[in-house]
């Protein structure tokens, strides 16, 4: 009896610790799964919810582990896996086990904060310039997302509702951008505008709500989605607060020109940079960091050589991501890291800015009381909401494909990869 509540306790501490660093469903109730059969032949029973997870082994009750935000650590993620793969080996018992977890989340180091606070705002500049950004604008989005990640950082350890962080951030980062804009420092304005914004995209939630959600984990998957749609409404506000309070009206945009100035070498170049600011704020670590921007590097050349060509962007967006996740899931095979959070690392070089910000925009002047209702007006705001969105689908889907490509191509089920060493 003893012997399976310490067993019981493992299972549930573990899983707390994969479903709160951004862990899909499907790896958890695989990794779980296969933990419980190596510790004991008893049934074993799962339950995940946004909330926490709920585990029962044998007839000797139930745990459940609270879990009440979702956040990223792809390094964390990947000791909590080894601690139970070692379980799996036998070389832990479960109560070692359950002493390396308890000690893994203040164990595991972390990338200096204001190391991460200058690469990320880097990485911001970076995303500017491969979308078009004038070095105005790319200086003040640098020091946008800097400024925005820091405000995060600050009210996270207020515990601050969760949504008001990335609002804080957008409201921050549109105040900045309309303030350079008031005093003539840039010709893009929808970037220095949006850039800010796309660092708060939650792409892993994203990615992990439509994995759960192909894997038929539907609420999960619903929350998880819910739980992104929230941030990005967030954003959003924070971007109109922004504009409001520095613009008198959202400033018109036009393709901008300074994008056909990168060739594909620097434009390989800028994506490594952004990938690595992201994959630095997931903290990962150095050998994840490589793959990662290898990945981002290769997807991006492919994206620009496809737009080249005369592909259209949401084709030349699926097989840029398709390329990433590919490599982003031999990354995880290789260090048993989240895929969505890797992934997303290197694909968040194809967000499709300048029409999400058309989008906005195009709504804000649509909804202002003194202007008149433009049938052109309406067709261009809904064909660059449609364009933004099979955008943002061809990024989901290249790297959704990739991962279930990968796990076939792997020989064997992911299930029974679990339970390798």
């Amino acid at each position: 009896m003893a012997t399976h509540q310490v067993e019981t306790e493992l299972l549930a501490v573990a899983g707390r610790l994969l479903l709160e660093y951004n862990e899909s469903t499907g790896i958890i109730e695989r990794t779980l799964t296969a933990t419980a059969h190596s510790l004991s032949s008893d049934s074993f029973n799962l339950t995940v919810t946004y909330g926490g997870v709920l585990v029962a082994l044998a007839d000797d009750g139930s745990v459940f582990a609270p879990v009440h935000e979702l956040r990223y650590n792809a390094l964390l993620q990947a000791n909590v896996h080894s601690i139970l793969r070692r379980v799996r080996g036998g070389q832990l018992s479960a109560a070692e086990a359950i002493d390396e977890l308890a000690k893994v989340e203040s164990e595991t180091p972390r990338h200096s904060r204001w190391l991460a606070i200058a690469v990320l705002g880097a990485a911001a500049s970076a995303l500017a310039a491969l979308l078009g950004a004038d070095l105005g604008a790319v200086l003040v989005v640098g020091i946008a997302a800097a400024v925005g990640l820091f405000a995060r950082q600050e009210l996270g350890r207020r515990h601050v509702t969760l949504l008001v962080l990335p609002l804080t951030a957008a409201f921050l980062g549109s105040v900045l951008g309309g303030v350079a804009i008031r005093l003539g420092w840039t010709h893009t304005p929808g970037l220095i505008l949006i850039v800010p914004a796309l660092m708060v995209v939650p792409g892993p939630h994203l990615i992990n709500g439509l994995l759960d959600v192909i894997d038929n984990y539907l609420p999960m998957g619903i929350a998880r989605l819910g739980l992104a749609s929230g941030i990005l409404v967030a954003s959003a506000f924070g971007i109109v607060l922004g504009i409001e309070l520095t613009l008198p009206d959202p400033p018109m945009v036009r393709q901008s020109l300074a994008s056909g100035h990168l060739n594909l070498i620097s434009d390989m170049l800028l994506a490594a940079v952004v990938t690595f600011g992201f994959a630095m704020y997931y903290n990962a670590n150095w050998s994840q960091i490589r793959m990662a921007v290898v990945g981002g590097m290769i997807g991006h050349g492919i994206r620009y050589l496809a737009l080249n060509s005369g592909c259209r962007l949401e084709v030349a967006t699926f097989l840029g991501c398709l390329a990433i996740g590919i490599i982003a899931s031999l990354t995880v095979r290789a260090h048993k890291v989240p895929f969505a959070v890797i992934a997303y690392a290197g694909a968040v070089t194809m967000m499709p800015g300048l029409q999400v910000y058309r989008t906005l925009g195009g709504l804000l002047q649509l909804a202002r009381p003194s202007s008149e209702i433009d049938q052109l007006a309406i067709a261009a705001t809904l064909g660059n909401a449609a364009q933004a969105s099979l955008a943002i689908a061809a990024i989901a889907l290249g790297l959704i494909l990739a991962d279930r490509m990968g796990s076939l191509g792997s020989g064997e089920q992911q299930q029974f990869r679990l339970t390798e060493n």
